[in-house]
Protein backbone atom coordinates (compact mmCIF):
# COMPACT_ATOMS: atom_id res chain seq x y z
CA UNK A 1 0.00 0.00 0.00
CA UNK A 2 0.64 3.71 -0.79
CA UNK A 3 3.48 4.89 1.62
CA UNK A 4 1.34 8.23 2.48
CA UNK A 5 -1.40 6.52 2.49
CA UNK A 6 -0.73 4.52 5.56
CA UNK A 7 1.07 7.57 7.04
CA UNK A 8 -2.58 9.63 6.57
CA UNK A 9 -4.50 6.63 8.06
CA UNK A 10 -2.37 6.63 10.86
CA UNK A 11 -2.58 10.25 11.70
CA UNK A 12 -6.04 10.36 11.17
CA UNK A 13 -6.64 7.70 13.50
CA UNK A 14 -4.03 9.03 15.78
CA UNK A 15 -6.18 11.88 15.88
CA UNK A 16 -9.41 10.34 16.73
CA UNK A 17 -7.53 8.47 19.88
CA UNK A 18 -6.60 11.57 21.17
CA UNK A 19 -10.09 13.50 21.07
CA UNK A 20 -11.00 10.36 22.59
CA UNK A 21 -9.13 10.53 25.17
CA UNK A 22 -10.11 14.09 26.36
CA UNK A 23 -13.54 12.92 26.30
CA UNK A 24 -12.82 10.23 28.69
CA UNK A 25 -10.78 12.89 30.84
CA UNK A 26 -13.45 15.37 30.85
CA UNK A 27 -15.91 12.12 31.19
CA UNK A 28 -14.35 11.50 34.86
CA UNK A 29 -14.80 14.26 36.40
CA UNK A 30 -18.27 14.88 35.18
CA UNK A 31 -20.99 14.06 37.83
CA UNK A 32 -22.25 9.85 36.92
CA UNK A 33 -20.90 10.11 33.40
CA UNK A 34 -23.27 12.20 32.11
CA UNK A 35 -20.75 13.36 29.19
CA UNK A 36 -20.45 9.74 28.30
CA UNK A 37 -23.56 9.02 27.94
CA UNK A 38 -24.31 12.56 26.05
CA UNK A 39 -21.52 11.69 23.35
CA UNK A 40 -22.79 7.88 23.01
CA UNK A 41 -25.89 9.65 22.28
CA UNK A 42 -24.69 11.93 19.53
CA UNK A 43 -22.30 9.38 17.79
CA UNK A 44 -24.89 6.79 18.13
CA UNK A 45 -27.45 9.50 16.13
CA UNK A 46 -24.39 10.22 13.72
CA UNK A 47 -23.63 6.75 12.61
CA UNK A 48 -27.64 5.65 11.85
CA UNK A 49 -27.35 8.77 9.54
CA UNK A 50 -24.76 7.67 8.18
CA UNK A 51 -26.10 3.95 7.57
CA UNK A 52 -29.64 5.39 6.46
CA UNK A 53 -27.31 7.06 3.38
CA UNK A 54 -25.17 4.26 2.79
CA UNK A 55 -24.85 3.40 -1.35
CA UNK A 56 -27.71 1.31 -2.12
CA UNK A 57 -29.31 1.80 1.81
CA UNK A 58 -30.29 5.34 0.85
CA UNK A 59 -33.07 4.17 -1.58
CA UNK A 60 -34.59 2.25 1.61
CA UNK A 61 -35.67 5.11 3.25
CA UNK A 62 -34.71 3.59 6.70
CA UNK A 63 -33.81 6.39 8.47
CA UNK A 64 -37.08 6.38 10.88
CA UNK A 65 -36.89 2.90 11.85
CA UNK A 66 -33.39 2.69 12.29
CA UNK A 67 -33.92 6.02 14.44
CA UNK A 68 -36.12 4.80 16.88
CA UNK A 69 -34.08 1.64 17.65
CA UNK A 70 -31.37 3.30 18.47
CA UNK A 71 -33.40 6.15 20.42
CA UNK A 72 -34.79 3.24 22.47
CA UNK A 73 -31.39 2.11 23.75
CA UNK A 74 -30.07 5.27 24.13
CA UNK A 75 -33.15 5.81 26.46
CA UNK A 76 -32.57 2.49 28.27
CA UNK A 77 -28.80 3.90 29.08
CA UNK A 78 -30.44 6.99 30.32
CA UNK A 79 -33.18 5.40 32.76
CA UNK A 80 -30.09 2.68 33.74
CA UNK A 81 -28.20 5.83 34.88
CA UNK A 82 -31.15 7.43 36.65
CA UNK A 83 -31.95 4.10 38.90
CA UNK A 84 -28.31 3.83 39.49
CA UNK A 85 -27.90 7.45 40.59
CA UNK A 86 -31.05 7.02 43.02
CA UNK A 87 -30.02 3.59 44.56
CA UNK A 88 -26.76 4.73 45.16
CA UNK A 89 -25.15 2.01 42.53
CA UNK A 90 -23.28 4.53 40.49
CA UNK A 91 -20.47 6.02 43.20
CA UNK A 92 -17.02 5.34 43.86
CA UNK A 93 -17.41 1.76 44.66
CA UNK A 94 -17.71 -0.74 42.14
CA UNK A 95 -20.33 -3.02 41.40
CA UNK A 96 -19.97 -6.96 42.68
CA UNK A 97 -20.92 -9.31 39.89
CA UNK A 98 -24.58 -9.97 40.82
CA UNK A 99 -24.96 -6.65 40.92
CA UNK A 100 -23.89 -6.34 37.43
CA UNK A 101 -25.41 -8.97 36.17
CA UNK A 102 -29.17 -8.70 37.83
CA UNK A 103 -28.67 -4.93 36.22
CA UNK A 104 -28.06 -3.68 32.93
CA UNK A 105 -25.49 -6.20 31.42
CA UNK A 106 -26.06 -9.59 30.76
CA UNK A 107 -30.06 -9.56 31.05
CA UNK A 108 -30.23 -5.83 30.05
CA UNK A 109 -28.17 -5.95 26.76
CA UNK A 110 -30.51 -9.06 25.55
CA UNK A 111 -33.38 -6.58 26.07
CA UNK A 112 -32.17 -4.14 24.73
CA UNK A 113 -31.29 -6.02 21.87
CA UNK A 114 -34.78 -7.56 21.58
CA UNK A 115 -36.51 -4.29 21.73
CA UNK A 116 -34.01 -2.46 18.97
CA UNK A 117 -35.42 -5.30 16.69
CA UNK A 118 -38.81 -5.03 17.29
CA UNK A 119 -39.26 -1.28 17.00
CA UNK A 120 -37.31 -1.11 13.90
CA UNK A 121 -39.00 -4.46 12.32
CA UNK A 122 -42.29 -2.99 13.75
CA UNK A 123 -41.99 0.63 12.15
CA UNK A 124 -40.43 -0.32 8.75
CA UNK A 125 -43.35 -2.92 8.67
CA UNK A 126 -46.16 -0.30 9.07
CA UNK A 127 -44.26 2.40 6.86
CA UNK A 128 -44.60 -0.36 3.85
CA UNK A 129 -48.32 -1.90 4.92
CA UNK A 130 -49.23 2.48 4.92
CA UNK A 131 -47.17 3.59 1.91
CA UNK A 132 -46.39 7.62 2.70
CA UNK A 133 -48.66 8.17 5.90
CA UNK A 134 -45.13 7.50 7.44
CA UNK A 135 -46.26 10.05 9.81
CA UNK A 136 -48.27 6.93 11.33
CA UNK A 137 -45.55 5.11 11.71
CA UNK A 138 -43.71 7.98 13.69
CA UNK A 139 -46.47 8.27 15.87
CA UNK A 140 -46.22 4.45 16.84
CA UNK A 141 -43.20 4.67 17.51
CA UNK A 142 -42.76 7.61 19.90
CA UNK A 143 -45.84 5.97 21.64
CA UNK A 144 -44.18 3.05 21.93
CA UNK A 145 -40.96 4.90 23.56
CA UNK A 146 -42.62 7.05 25.64
CA UNK A 147 -44.41 4.02 27.13
CA UNK A 148 -41.14 2.20 27.70
CA UNK A 149 -39.24 5.09 29.39
CA UNK A 150 -41.79 7.25 31.24
CA UNK A 151 -40.15 6.55 34.27
CA UNK A 152 -36.77 4.54 35.12
CA UNK A 153 -36.61 1.34 34.39
CA UNK A 154 -36.54 -2.26 37.15
CA UNK A 155 -34.81 -5.04 34.92
CA UNK A 156 -37.11 -6.59 32.66
CA UNK A 157 -40.44 -4.31 34.04
CA UNK A 158 -41.43 -2.30 30.72
CA UNK A 159 -38.55 -3.80 28.23
CA UNK A 160 -40.45 -6.97 27.69
CA UNK A 161 -44.01 -5.88 27.44
CA UNK A 162 -43.41 -2.48 24.82
CA UNK A 163 -41.06 -5.36 22.76
CA UNK A 164 -44.10 -7.66 22.48
CA UNK A 165 -46.30 -4.76 21.56
CA UNK A 166 -43.68 -3.86 18.80
CA UNK A 167 -43.90 -7.55 17.54
CA UNK A 168 -47.68 -7.37 17.07
CA UNK A 169 -47.65 -4.46 15.29
CA UNK A 170 -44.80 -6.51 12.98
CA UNK A 171 -47.48 -9.31 12.52
CA UNK A 172 -50.13 -7.31 11.71
CA UNK A 173 -48.32 -5.69 9.26
CA UNK A 174 -46.98 -8.72 7.76
CA UNK A 175 -49.65 -9.05 4.71
CA UNK A 176 -48.85 -5.63 3.25
CA UNK A 177 -45.13 -6.91 3.22
CA UNK A 178 -44.90 -10.86 2.51
CA UNK A 179 -43.46 -9.94 -0.92
CA UNK A 180 -40.12 -11.12 -1.79
CA UNK A 181 -38.78 -7.79 -2.25
CA UNK A 182 -40.35 -6.41 0.99
CA UNK A 183 -39.83 -9.28 3.01
CA UNK A 184 -36.06 -8.65 1.98
CA UNK A 185 -36.29 -5.26 3.07
CA UNK A 186 -37.80 -6.04 6.32
CA UNK A 187 -35.18 -8.36 7.55
CA UNK A 188 -32.31 -6.14 6.78
CA UNK A 189 -33.74 -3.61 8.55
CA UNK A 190 -34.15 -5.74 11.38
CA UNK A 191 -30.80 -6.66 11.43
CA UNK A 192 -29.19 -3.37 10.57
CA UNK A 193 -30.76 -2.28 13.86
CA UNK A 194 -29.69 -5.19 15.98
CA UNK A 195 -25.89 -4.63 14.70
CA UNK A 196 -25.96 -1.10 15.31
CA UNK A 197 -28.33 0.23 18.20
CA UNK A 198 -27.13 -1.53 21.12
CA UNK A 199 -23.85 -1.40 21.03
CA UNK A 200 -23.12 1.87 21.53
CA UNK A 201 -24.86 2.80 24.57
CA UNK A 202 -24.02 -0.37 26.61
CA UNK A 203 -20.46 1.22 26.41
CA UNK A 204 -22.08 3.07 29.24
CA UNK A 205 -23.23 -0.20 31.33
CA UNK A 206 -19.38 -1.48 30.94
CA UNK A 207 -18.48 2.29 32.33
CA UNK A 208 -21.27 1.33 35.57
CA UNK A 209 -18.62 -1.84 35.88
CA UNK A 210 -15.29 -1.04 35.16
CA UNK A 211 -15.58 2.81 35.65
CA UNK A 212 -13.18 4.60 33.20
CA UNK A 213 -10.38 2.47 33.28
CA UNK A 214 -12.36 -0.29 31.95
CA UNK A 215 -13.45 2.07 28.81
CA UNK A 216 -9.71 2.95 28.14
CA UNK A 217 -8.93 -0.81 28.33
CA UNK A 218 -11.76 -1.64 25.65
CA UNK A 219 -11.05 0.68 23.60
CA UNK A 220 -7.66 -0.04 23.76
CA UNK A 221 -7.66 -4.15 23.02
CA UNK A 222 -10.14 -3.13 20.58
CA UNK A 223 -8.38 -0.73 18.46
CA UNK A 224 -4.33 -1.89 19.23
CA UNK A 225 -5.46 -5.23 17.27
CA UNK A 226 -6.85 -3.60 14.76
CA UNK A 227 -3.44 -1.42 14.40
CA UNK A 228 -1.83 -4.18 14.58
CA UNK A 229 -3.58 -6.23 12.25
CA UNK A 230 -3.70 -3.26 9.49
CA UNK A 231 0.61 -3.32 9.90
CA UNK A 232 1.11 -6.50 9.71
CA UNK A 233 -0.78 -7.31 7.18
CA UNK A 234 0.25 -4.65 4.96
CA UNK A 235 3.82 -5.63 5.38
CA UNK A 236 3.91 -9.36 5.33
CA UNK A 237 0.64 -10.79 4.17
CA UNK A 238 0.07 -12.96 1.93
CA UNK A 239 -2.36 -15.01 1.99
CA UNK A 240 -6.53 -14.03 1.86
CA UNK A 241 -8.87 -15.99 4.13
CA UNK A 242 -11.81 -13.63 2.65
CA UNK A 243 -11.77 -12.43 -0.88
CA UNK A 244 -15.26 -12.37 -1.19
CA UNK A 245 -16.07 -10.32 1.58
CA UNK A 246 -12.71 -8.42 2.66
CA UNK A 247 -10.36 -8.58 -0.07
CA UNK A 248 -7.33 -6.90 1.93
CA UNK A 249 -7.67 -8.54 5.06
CA UNK A 250 -5.12 -11.51 5.29
CA UNK A 251 -4.30 -14.24 7.58
CA UNK A 252 -0.89 -13.05 8.74
CA UNK A 253 -2.78 -9.75 10.26
CA UNK A 254 -5.76 -11.38 11.75
CA UNK A 255 -3.01 -13.36 13.88
CA UNK A 256 -0.86 -10.42 13.86
CA UNK A 257 -3.98 -8.51 15.41
CA UNK A 258 -5.26 -11.58 17.97
CA UNK A 259 -1.69 -11.79 19.22
CA UNK A 260 -1.38 -7.83 19.81
CA UNK A 261 -4.74 -7.72 21.16
CA UNK A 262 -4.31 -10.59 24.03
CA UNK A 263 -0.67 -9.28 24.96
CA UNK A 264 -2.95 -6.22 25.43
CA UNK A 265 -5.10 -7.44 27.64
CA UNK A 266 -2.77 -8.60 29.37
CA UNK A 267 -0.91 -5.40 29.62
CA UNK A 268 -4.35 -3.70 30.82
CA UNK A 269 -4.25 -6.27 33.95
CA UNK A 270 -0.34 -5.19 34.71
CA UNK A 271 -1.36 -1.34 34.40
CA UNK A 272 -3.85 -1.71 36.49
CA UNK A 273 -6.90 -1.06 33.70
CA UNK A 274 -8.41 -3.85 34.41
CA UNK A 275 -8.66 -6.73 37.62
CA UNK A 276 -7.31 -10.40 37.97
CA UNK A 277 -4.37 -12.13 37.01
CA UNK A 278 -2.68 -12.09 33.80
CA UNK A 279 -3.95 -15.01 32.59
CA UNK A 280 -7.80 -13.52 33.25
CA UNK A 281 -6.45 -10.43 30.90
CA UNK A 282 -5.09 -12.27 28.48
CA UNK A 283 -8.27 -14.38 28.02
CA UNK A 284 -10.17 -10.72 28.01
CA UNK A 285 -8.25 -8.96 25.35
CA UNK A 286 -8.49 -12.18 23.23
CA UNK A 287 -12.00 -12.50 23.39
CA UNK A 288 -12.33 -8.98 22.45
CA UNK A 289 -9.79 -9.12 19.86
CA UNK A 290 -12.36 -12.04 17.88
CA UNK A 291 -15.17 -10.16 18.12
CA UNK A 292 -13.21 -6.87 17.21
CA UNK A 293 -12.14 -8.40 13.97
CA UNK A 294 -15.89 -10.37 13.04
CA UNK A 295 -16.93 -6.49 13.93
CA UNK A 296 -14.79 -5.34 11.06
CA UNK A 297 -15.54 -8.36 9.07
CA UNK A 298 -19.11 -7.90 9.47
CA UNK A 299 -18.93 -3.97 8.40
CA UNK A 300 -17.41 -4.88 5.25
CA UNK A 301 -19.95 -7.46 4.54
CA UNK A 302 -22.63 -5.06 4.54
CA UNK A 303 -20.55 -2.40 3.03
CA UNK A 304 -20.23 -5.26 0.08
CA UNK A 305 -24.09 -5.79 -0.65
CA UNK A 306 -24.96 -2.26 -0.44
CA UNK A 307 -21.96 -1.00 -2.72
CA UNK A 308 -19.83 1.31 -1.37
CA UNK A 309 -16.17 0.90 -0.14
CA UNK A 310 -16.06 3.11 3.13
CA UNK A 311 -18.90 4.18 4.91
CA UNK A 312 -18.27 7.43 4.25
CA UNK A 313 -15.42 9.89 3.51
CA UNK A 314 -16.17 11.35 6.62
CA UNK A 315 -12.57 10.81 8.34
CA UNK A 316 -10.45 10.84 4.29
CA UNK A 317 -8.67 7.75 4.10
CA UNK A 318 -9.65 6.33 7.12
CA UNK A 319 -12.95 6.10 5.68
CA UNK A 320 -16.56 7.09 7.50
CA UNK A 321 -18.01 6.94 10.94
CA UNK A 322 -18.97 3.27 10.72
CA UNK A 323 -15.44 2.37 9.46
CA UNK A 324 -14.19 3.46 12.83
CA UNK A 325 -16.72 1.60 15.36
CA UNK A 326 -17.34 -1.28 13.46
CA UNK A 327 -15.05 -3.53 15.34
CA UNK A 328 -16.87 -1.90 18.72
CA UNK A 329 -20.27 -3.23 17.27
CA UNK A 330 -19.26 -6.53 18.42
CA UNK A 331 -16.85 -6.11 20.97
CA UNK A 332 -18.99 -4.07 23.11
CA UNK A 333 -21.40 -6.61 23.29
CA UNK A 334 -18.68 -9.29 24.80
CA UNK A 335 -17.16 -7.54 26.73
CA UNK A 336 -20.28 -6.18 28.57
CA UNK A 337 -21.78 -9.69 28.83
CA UNK A 338 -18.78 -11.75 29.79
CA UNK A 339 -16.32 -9.50 31.00
CA UNK A 340 -18.13 -10.04 34.48
CA UNK A 341 -17.90 -13.45 34.11
CA UNK A 342 -13.69 -13.22 34.03
CA UNK A 343 -12.86 -10.08 35.62
CA UNK A 344 -13.80 -8.87 39.41
CA UNK A 345 -15.05 -5.48 39.62
CA UNK A 346 -12.88 -2.86 40.91
CA UNK A 347 -13.89 -1.17 44.19
CA UNK A 348 -13.63 2.85 43.24
CA UNK A 349 -13.18 2.05 39.52
CA UNK A 350 -15.20 5.42 38.57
Amino acid sequence: MDARKILKRTLSGTALAGTLALLLVWNSGSAHGLVLVSALALVLAAAVFELSRMGRLRELELLPALALAAGSTIGLACAARARWIAEGQLSERGWSLEEALAGAHAGGYGQAALLALALAAGVRALELALGRARFLAWLVGLGLLVFVLHEPLSAGSRVLPAALLAAALLLGALPAVLAARRARELAACAGLALWLAPPLPFLFSLYGFHGTAGLVALLAISKIGDTAGYYVGTSIGRHHPFPRISPGKTAEGCLGSLAAGTAAGGACVALGLLPGDLFRGLLAGALVNLAAQSGDLLESLVKRRVGVKDSSGMFGPSGGLLDQLDSLLLSVPVAVVLWPWILPAIAGSH
